[in-house]
């Protein structure tokens, strides 16, 4: 029964050409998070939605994500939001942290976009003894490379 499952729905897509590597440069991520450097797997579900998979760096921080983007608008000028949870690892510290970002997508190039927004973030717990968590919402400007 496990493999009928695999089969059915797992498999189908993975062998569609529909998977996109992005690689962010900037400040923060709408899907990375506290990234300068980020990557993400993409798989587009529709013209209009995809799930993604991904990781990033602030040096000292690391992030690993899943989620999901929407366009609401998709041209040279996209509107869009995402939805992710992520993992965070920051010098001793660990923990959850479910995200919510609206953007702004410029298309330079057919691989070249630059993406700007605001950022929301809920840091929930973690090992480091603190209590409760924090949140905020911060700016997020980044140039974002497909292949």
């Amino acid at each position: 029964m496990k493999h009928i499952w695999v089969i059915l729905f797992v498999l189908p897509l993975f062998a569609q050409d529909i998977n996109k590597h992005n690689i962010s440069l900037g400040m923060l991520d709408d899907k990375t998070g506290f990234s300068l450097i980020g990557y993400t797997y993409d798989i587009r579900q529709t013209e209009m939605d995809e799930f993604f998979i991904g990781g990033g760096t602030m040096i000292v921080a690391f992030t690993g994500s899943a989620g999901w983007k929407h366009y609401y608008k998709k041209s040279k000028l996209s509107f869009y939001s995402v939805l992710s949870g992520q993992g965070v690892m920051h010098m001793g510290f660990s923990g959850f942290m479910p995200t919510a970002s609206f953007g702004l997508e410029y298309n330079l190039t057919r691989k070249a976009q630059i993406k700007m927004g605001l950022w929301g973030m809920v840091l929930l717990g973690g090992t480091s003894g603190e209590d409760g968590g924090d949140n905020g919402v911060l700016p997020f400007v980044s140039l974002n490379f497909r292949f």
